[in-house]
C-alpha cells in the first residue's frame, strides 16, 4: 500500500483541478418543443490542466508550510493523508456526469452557488487536518494571559459584526421591519422627553434613517388618547441618549458592542466550565460566526441586550461563590433579570426562571438560612421593584396593568400556536434556527453529554434547558412566531449564547481526530458559509423571506428543482407534515451521528473524508426517501418553461466558456451553438406571482446587457383597433418604449430590443384587451455581451429615454419624468447614462437647482467635476467618453428642498436634490 502512496495526491490534484474545472462553467437546462435540454458552459478545455497543475502548487505549498519542526515533527500529517479531504469535491463533478443528474435533478444544485458551500466546507476540514492536535491549550492560556484572550475574542466579535453591519446596514433591509419603530421611540424620548410618537411620525423624524413613508405602530391608543407604541421602551431608553449623540450609526455600533460583551462573557463561562479553550472557542464561532446570531448583532431589535442581560446574570450566578459576601455581583444579577420584562414582554417568562434558577443555587448552599442571606434580597428585590414598576406603567398609559394593554383586544398568544411555533423556530426552512446554521445541532448532544457529566455540569444543563425552554415557550406560543420581517431565528437570539456551553461539551466529547470532530468542523464550515451566501448574495435579499412556505436561500440555491420540498415549512405545511419532515430529518441525522460513533482509530486524514462521505450520503438519504413522505401539494413547483431567469445567460462569457457540452445526445459543441437554447418566455396563467408593476401574463424577466429577439404569439381573441404593447425596464416608472399594433388572430409580431446593461426586470405592458390577446411571449438573445464585459452597475430600479439616450435609474426614490429627472436632496444617486451604438458625440446634460441653492458633484470613474448652483441658472455638462457608451454616473447634492415646504399649494412632499435634462 505504502508503495502506491504517491497516488493519492496525484489523484487528489486530479479532482482539485477537475473541480474547479467544473465550478467554473454554467449548468441549465431549459423546456423546448422537443423536451428538457441540459447543456453545460466550460471553459477552454486546456484549463483543466491548468487547474490540475495549480492544485499541485497548493499542495506542494502546503506540504512545505507543514515540513518538520522541531517537536511537532511527530505530529505532521503525511502528504497521502493530508489530501484526502480533497477526494470530497468528487460530488462537484456529479452535476456535469449524463444521465444521472438528469434521473435525480436535485444533484444539479451543486453547480450554481451551493458549491461554495462544498468548497467552504472541504476546506476547513483541509485546516482541521493540518492543524489537528495543534489547538490551544490551558498552558498556552496561561502563557498568553486570559486578559489577551478575553481581549480577542471580544475584538474578532466587534470585527465581525461590523464587517456584516457595513455589507447591510442602510440598505431596504436594515433598518425595516419595526427597527423604525424603535428608532422612532428612543429618538422620541431624546428630543420630547416622552413616549408619545405622533408628533414624530408627523415631523416624519424617520427620514433620518428609513426613507419609506411609515405609521405609528399601535392598536389602541392610550388612557389620555394619545398614540404610543406597542413595542416595549427598555432598549429605546438605553439607546435614546446614544441616538441623540451618533444616530442610527451610533446605536448600531453600541449593539455591536454588547454583542461583542455578551459573546466574551459566554466564553469565559464555558472555558471556566469546560477548562477547554478549544471548545470554548469552537462554541463561540460555531454561535457568532453563524447567521442567528450575527444578523442580530447589527439590528435594532431588544434582543442583543436581553442576550447581553441574561448572560450577565447566569454567568454571575454560576462564577460566584455564595460563600462570599459580595452583593454587589447579586445585586447585578438581580437588575440584569429586572431589565427583561422592559426589554421586551416575551422576555418576563425567561427573567423569572432566571431568578429561580439563582435562587435555587443559593437554596442549595444554605437552606437553612435562606430568608435571611442578603445576597437573596439583593437578587429577589430588584426585580420586584422592577415588576411593580412595569405593571405601574401599563396602567399609567393604558389604563389596564397588564402587558397585554398595548395590543388592546387583539390576542395572538396562546398555547395551541406551540404545536407550530416552537418546532418552526427550530425547524422551519424560512425562519428555522438550525435551517440556517446546522452546527446548533450539538447543542442537543451537548447537553446529553453534559447530563451524564453529574456533578455541576449536569445542574447547568438543567438551568439551560428550563431558561432556554422559557424563552421558546413564549415566543414559540405567538401566532407570528417567526418574529415578522426579520434575520432567522431572531426570536430565540437572546438565548442562543446559552447554548455555548452544551456545544462546547459535544466538542470535547468527540475524541480528538476522529470522524465526529471532523464532522462537527464541517457542520461549523457549513453553517459559516451560509453566513457569507446571506450576506453577500443577492445584496443580502436572501435574509428575507415571503412566508410563503419556500426559502429564499433554497431557491437561490436550486433554480431548476424544487430543493424547498425536502426541507419542513411550520408556515405553510400541516404541522403534522412539518413534523413529520422533521423527525425524518432528525432521524436520518442520528443515523449519521451513530455511524460516525463507530468510525474509530482513523487518522485525521481519513476522519475527515469519512465525515464528508457521512454528510454525503445522509443528504442523499433525505433527496430520495423524503420524497415518499406525505407533502403539501400547495407549494410551489418549478415550470422550465415559465423561468424568469437562466444563469447560463448570467454566466454567458465566449471567452472565458466558450466549449459546452449539450445532453441526450451528449456531445461537444461551442459556446455560440448553444445560445438558441437560452430563450426565456411566458403564456397566460403559467406565473402567479404577482409583479410591483403589473406587466401581461405576470411575465417578468431578468435579462443580461445585449440585444434579444422577440416573438410575440397573437391568440384568436385581438382587439378591434390598434393597442398599445410597451417594454418595461425596472420595476418602478414608466415604460422605456412603445409600439401601437394592430393584431391579426394567429399572428407573430417580432421586434428587437437592445439593454445596454443588466435588467433585473424587463417586461411587457399593455391594456387587458392586449394581454387577453397575446398567447405567448418568446425571447432569444441575439447578442450577448460577455459576462466579464459587462458594465459593473447597482440594480436598476427604473428607464427613461431622452433623445436617444438611456437613462437608468438605481433607486426608488428617483425615476424618469417626460423631460428629465430630479435626483434626491442631500445624498449620492447613481444613474447611468448609456448612448446609442454608434453614437460619436459626447452626452451633453443640463442641470439646475430648482428653488434651492445648491452644491453638487458629479462623478464616473477617472473623471469628477464640481459644480454650485444658484435658482434660476442652469449649468451644462459635457460627459465623458465611455467605452461602449455607457456612463455609470454618482450625483451627489449637499442639499435640496422640498416642493409642498416652499408652495402650500404643491401636495408633492419629495426632498429633491437638482434637475437634469439630457440635451440633444
Amino acid at each position: 500500500m505504502s508503495s502506491f502512496a504517491f497516488l493519492w495526491p496525484l489523484a487528489a490534484c486530479a479532482i482539485t483541478g477537475a473541480a474547479l474545472y467544473a465550478t467554473r462553467g454554467v449548468l441549465d437546462q431549459t423546456a423546448t418543443g422537443n423536451g428538457v435540454v441540459r447543456f453545460a458552459l466550460l471553459p477552454p478545455w486546456q484549463a483543466m490542466l491548468g487547474f490540475t497543475c495549480l492544485a499541485a502548487l497548493v499542495l506542494v505549498g502546503i506540504d512545505h508550510l507543514n515540513a518538520p519542526r522541531g517537536t511537532t515533527a511527530g505530529r505532521r500529517p503525511r502528504l497521502s493523508e493530508l489530501v484526502l479531504p480533497l477526494f470530497s469535491l468528487i460530488v462537484l463533478l456529479v452535476p456535469f456526469a449524463p444521465v444521472v443528474p438528469d434521473r435525480w435533478p436535485v444533484m444539479q444544485a451543486l453547480s450554481g452557488p451551493m458549491a461554495a458551500v462544498v468548497w467552504l466546507g472541504v476546506a476547513g476540514l483541509q485546516l482541521w487536518v493540518l492543524w489537528q492536535g495543534r489547538l490551544i491549550t490551558p498552558r498556552a492560556i496561561e502563557r498568553w494571559t486570559v486578559t489577551r484572550v478575553v481581549a480577542g475574542i471580544f475584538a474578532a466579535t466587534v470585527l465581525l459584526s461590523a464587517l456584516a453591519a457595513s455589507q447591510l446596514t442602510r440598505t431596504p433591509l436594515f433598518p425595516s421591519g419595526d427597527e423604525p419603530h424603535y428608532l422612532v421611540l428612543a429618538q422620541s424620548l431624546w428630543r420630547d422627553g416622552d413616549l408619545k410618537i405622533e408628533n414624530n411620525h408627523i415631523r416624519e423624524d424617520y427620514k433620518e434613517y428609513f426613507q419609506p413613508d411609515l405609521e405609528p405602530h399601535y392598536l389602541t391608543r392610550g388612557a389620555d388618547g394619545e398614540i404610543y407604541s406597542i413595542h416595549p421602551i427598555g432598549m429605546p431608553l438605553l439607546m435614546a441618549p446614544v441616538y441623540g449623540a451618533g444616530g442610527y450609526e451610533a446605536v448600531v455600533a453600541v449593539l455591536i458592542l454588547m454583542a461583542a460583551a455578551a459573546a466574551t462573557l459566554a466564553w469565559w463561562w464555558t472555558m471556566g466550565a469546560l477548562n477547554a479553550p478549544g471548545a470554548a472557542t469552537f462554541a463561540w464561532a460555531a454561535i457568532v460566526c453563524s447567521a442567528p446570531f450575527l444578523f442580530n448583532t447589527f439590528t435594532v431589535y431588544p434582543e442583543i441586550v436581553a442576550a447581553l442581560a441574561v448572560m450577565i446574570a447566569l454567568v454571575l450566578a454560576v462564577k460566584s461563590d455564595p460563600a462570599r459576601p459580595a452583593l454587589t455581583r447579586w445585586l447585578a444579577i438581580g437588575l440584569a433579570c429586572a431589565s427583561l420584562p422592559w426589554l421586551s414582554t416575551k422576555y418576563a417568562p425567561m427573567s423569572a426562571v432566571l431568578v429561580l434558577v439563582v435562587l435555587a443555587r443559593l437554596w442549595k448552599k444554605e437552606p437553612a438560612s435562606f430568608l435571611r442571606d442578603s445576597k437573596v434580597w439583593a437578587v429577589v428585590g430588584p426585580y420586584a421593584l422592577s415588576l411593580v414598576g412595569w405593571f405601574a406603567f401599563f396602567y399609567t398609559i393604558w389604563g389596564v396593568p397588564l402587558p397585554q394593554a398595548p395590543y388592546g383586544s387583539l390576542t395572538q398568544t396562546t398555547p395551541a400556536n406551540l404545536i407550530f411555533g416552537a418546532p418552526g423556530l427550530l425547524f422551519d426552512q424560512e425562519y428555522g434556527l438550525l435551517a440556517f446554521a446546522p452546527v446548533y445541532i450539538l447543542a442537543a448532544t451537548g447537553l446529553a453529554a453534559m447530563w451524564r457529566t453529574r456533578g455541576d455540569l449536569r445542574r447547568q444543563a438543567l438551568e439551560i434547558t428550563l431558561i432556554f425552554g422559557a424563552l421558546i415557550g413564549t415566543v414559540g406560543a405567538f401566532r407570528l412566531w417567526w418574529g415578522g420581517t426579520a434575520a432567522p431565528a431572531r426570536p430565540l437570539a437572546s438565548g442562543l449564547l446559552l447554548l455555548a456551553l452544551p456545544i462546547a461539551a459535544a466538542f470535547r466529547a468527540a475524541p480528538p481526530g476522529s470522524a465526529r470532530r471532523a464532522a462537527q468542523h464541517l457542520l461549523l464550515w457549513v453553517s459559516v458559509a451560509i453566513a457569507i451566501t446571506l450576506t453577500l448574495a443577492q445584496d443580502g435579499l436572501l435574509i428575507n423571506n415571503s412566508r410563503d412556505g419556500t426559502s429564499a436561500l433554497l431557491e437561490y440555491w436550486s433554480p431548476r428543482w424544487e430543493l424547498w420540498t425536502l426541507a419542513p415549512t411550520f408556515v405553510h405545511h400541516d404541522p403534522r407534515i412539518a413534523w413529520l419532515h422533521s423527525l425524518w430529518w432528525l432521524a436520518i441525522a442520528a443515523g449519521a451521528a451513530a455511524a460516525l460513533s463507530r468510525w474509530r482509530g482513523l487518522r485525521p486524514g481519513a476522519s475527515a473524508l469519512a465525515a464528508a462521505a457521512i454528510l454525503s450520503v445522509s443528504l442523499g438519504v433525505v433527496a430520495l426517501t423524503l420524497p415518499l413522505l406525505p407533502a403539501n401539494p400547495q407549494l410551489p413547483r418549478v415550470n422550465l418553461a415559465a423561468r424568469a431567469r437562466l444563469a447560463a445567460l448570467d454566466g454567458f462569457d465566449s471567452r472565458a466558456r466558450p466549449a459546452a457540452v449539450l445532453y441526450d445526445p451528449l456531445r461537444k459543441v461551442s459556446a455560440i451553438e448553444v445560445m438558441p437554447q437560452l430563450s426565456l418566455g411566458v403564456k397566460p396563467l403559467q406565473r402567479a406571482d404577482p409583479q410591483p408593476v403589473r406587466v401581461i401574463h405576470n411575465g417578468r424577466f431578468s435579462l443580461p446587457a445585449g440585444t434579444y429577439d422577440v416573438e410575440v404569439t397573437f391568440g384568436e381573441q385581438v382587439p378591434a383597433r390598434p393597442t398599445p404593447l410597451a417594454l418595461q425596464i425596472g420595476r418602478v416608472g414608466g415604460p422605456i418604449q412603445t409600439w401601437t399594433l394592430q393584431p391579426r388572430a394567429g399572428e407573430k409580431w417580432r421586434t428587437s430590443i437592445w439593454l445596454p446593461v443588466d435588467a433585473g426586470f424587463v417586461g411587457f405592458r399593455g391594456p387587458l384587451e392586449m394581454e387577453r390577446a397575446i398567447a405567448a411571449i418568446a425571447i432569444t438573445p441575439a447578442a450577448i455581451v460577455d459576462a466579464g464585459a459587462r458594465p459593473k452597475v447597482p440594480p436598476v430600479m427604473s428607464a427613461g429615454v431622452y433623445h436617444g439616450v438611456d437613462v437608468f435609474f438605481h433607486s426608488e426614490q428617483m425615476y424618469p419624468e417626460p423631460d428629465g429627472f430630479w435626483t434626491i436632496g442631500g445624498r449620492s444617486a447613481g444613474v447611468t447614462v448609456a448612448a446609442p451604438p454608434g453614437r460619436t458625440a459626447p452626452v451633453l446634460l443640463r442641470i439646475h437647482c430648482g428653488a434651492k441653492a445648491n452644491n453638487v458633484t458629479i462623478s464616473t470613474y477617472g473623471w469628477q467635476q464640481h459644480y454650485t448652483l444658484e435658482p434660476g441658472k442652469a449649468v451644462d455638462v459635457e460627459l465623458p467618453m465611455a467605452a461602449g457608451g455607457v456612463i455609470p454616473l454618482t450625483i451627489s447634492s449637499e442639499s435640496g428642498f422640498s416642493p409642498k415646504a416652499i408652495d402650500p399649494a404643491s401636495s408633492d412632499p419629495r426632498f429633491l436634490g437638482i434637475w437634469v435634462e439630457v440635451l440633444k
